[in-house]
């Protein structure tokens, strides 16, 4: 509120017109105040036809499911209770149990792991969980089931042993694979990156049922990034991947656009390189107190802007060897473009 004049008011406005054919979209750019209060507004314009996205250029709004990305994504667990998870030490305490397993979520792989597990009972009737794994029934009967029974959905209170979502249809797809391919829901940068079959993925992060390192560098890219900031939405000014408009549209190169078996096992090692090397550095045994993977990509993308990086940046680009990690993601962009027969200079209106 500014005193005598009342309260300073900014409004977000989209202003339409109709018409037939191309038209001119104008998009702020940026505010210069004057010296009477007044704001001049630079912006900018381009012409074509305008899209539902308010985009000109590929109609990116129109994008269909692909069939071939069918059912190989999904959410991860959603436990409706922090009575599921279980420190190490709890765990422990419990006794070996095949029902405990690692657990991630979003804080996990971007900025400080917890290292806790969570209990599963998936699969099981209250019957058999009190009679096989009697520790782990008294442990969930005590700390789960108080808050469940004041849920208001009654699935959640007649099956409080299980997750309020337990994502049947994805286990089905990870059923068997060795790791498959992560990312977190909404984040300041889009990572992806092989997860250990054993780790039970929480409801926002973005599973990937697929082990192939092929397809972690396709998704790796700067191209999958360009199609998932064209197709996704925003929460705040993060980024969200919807996994629906981002990844089950998404049409992953072959042989009909220029992907080589040369090229396939470049960008294969090209990612298994990128995933090594981060979970190298980011390991607790590597002793870089404080770096985290949205650290190491906050340094990446102020040396791609030409940003002089602060005091806390040049440290983590120490030991983050962020240049390393810059050299590996160049390379693997200009594989997966020629993987599509583009050029390395696409734009990113060449690419969508």
């Amino acid at each position: 509120v500014d005193g005598a004049n009342g309260a300073a008011v900014r409004i977000a406005m989209t202003v339409l017109t109709a018409g037939s054919g191309e038209g001119q979209l104008l998009t702020v750019m940026d505010e210069q105040p004057g010296d009477h209060g007044e704001v001049a507004v630079i912006l900018a314009e381009r012409t074509g036809l305008i899209y539902a996205d308010l985009s000109v250029g590929a109609n990116v709004a129109a994008v269909q499911p692909l069939r071939a990305m069918e059912g190989i994504s999904g959410n991860g667990v959603m436990l409706a209770s922090s009575g599921f998870i279980v420190t190490p030490e709890q765990a422990q305490a419990l006794g070996p149990s095949v029902l405990i397993h690692p657990y991630r979520n979003g804080r996990d792989l971007t900025a400080d792991p917890r290292g806790v597990l969570v209990i599963d009972a998936f699969g099981l009737s209250a019957e058999e969980l009190r009679t096989q794994h009697p520790a782990v029934y008294q442990w969930l009967l005590e700390r789960v089931k108080p808050e469940r029974d004041q849920n208001n959905r009654q699935k959640f209170r007649d099956q409080w042993w299980i997750f309020g979502e337990p994502r049947r249809m994805l286990r089905g797809a990870l059923a068997g694979l060795p790791r498959y391919i992560a990312t977190v829901e909404t984040a300041k940068h889009r990572a992806f990156q092989f997860l250990d079959a054993s780790i039970l993925p929480d409801h926002m992060l973005i599973a990937i049922a697929v082990n192939d390192a092929t397809a972690l560098g396709i998704l790796s890219s700067q191209l999958h990034i360009d199609w998932a900031l064209a197709t996704g939405g925003t929460l705040e000014d993060r980024p969200r991947y919807n996994k629906s408009r981002c990844f089950e549209t998404f049409p992953f190169p072959d042989e009909d656009t220029g992907l080589t078996p040369l090229l396939r096992e470049r960008i294969a090692h090209l990612a298994e390189q990128i995933d090594a090397h981060r979970k190298r550095v980011l390991a607790p045994e590597a002793g870089n107190t404080g770096l985290t993977l949205t650290g190491l990509y906050n340094v990446l993308a102020a040396l791609r802007e030409g940003r002089a990086l602060t005091a806390k940046e040049k440290t983590q680009h120490t030991q983050g060897l962020v240049g390393v990690l810059r050299e590996l993601h160049d390379e693997l962009d200009g594989a997966v473009l020629a993987a599509y027969g583009l050029r390395a200079d696409a734009s990113t209106d060449d690419i969508l």
